[in-house]
């Protein structure tokens, strides 16, 4: 008899959606997470206290880091965003797409919880928003 799956210790809103807390401890979050087709996904924007890690589970992204614009990001992409680098990412297909998310320190979920909530699935977020909810975790959207 193969054993349950392992229970989320947390669910997040983000997007419509939600992010599935994995395990989280003091230094380290682990989520699963569904990004909705046709998300534009949250602005360019850098982190200063924690780093940020995506990997592509099924489908595509697309995914800035840095001064790139949009390159793709297929199934088995990693999205290394870590404190100090400019990023972001959005699913420009009509499928949902997988991905594992990690965050050091797991703090940052503090974070992913109110900005999830002010992503929509759908249509552009609320601009000062967004930018009030960046600036209280000091972090900041960037051109």
């Amino acid at each position: 008899m193969d054993p349950a799956p392992p229970q989320p210790t947390r669910l997040i809103p983000y997007a419509g959606d939600v992010i599935r807390v994995l395990g989280e401890c003091q230094g380290l979050a682990f989520c699963e997470l569904t990004v909705p087709p046709r998300f534009a996904g949250p602005p360019a924007h850098i982190h200063h206290d924690f780093d940020e890690a995506i990997y592509v589970l099924t489908g595509a992204l697309t995914m800035t880091r840095g001064q790139t614009g949009p390159e793709p990001a297929p199934a088995g992409t990693l999205i290394l965003a870590p404190r100090g680098i400019r990023h972001t990412f959005a699913n420009p297909t009509d499928e949902p797409v997988q991905v594992l998310g990690a965050w050091s320190p797991s703090s940052a979920l503090n974070f992913m919880e109110e900005i999830g909530a002010a992503l929509p699935a759908a249509g552009p977020p609320d601009p000062a928003r967004l930018a009030e909810i960046y600036r209280r975790h000091n972090s900041e959207a960037v051109p």
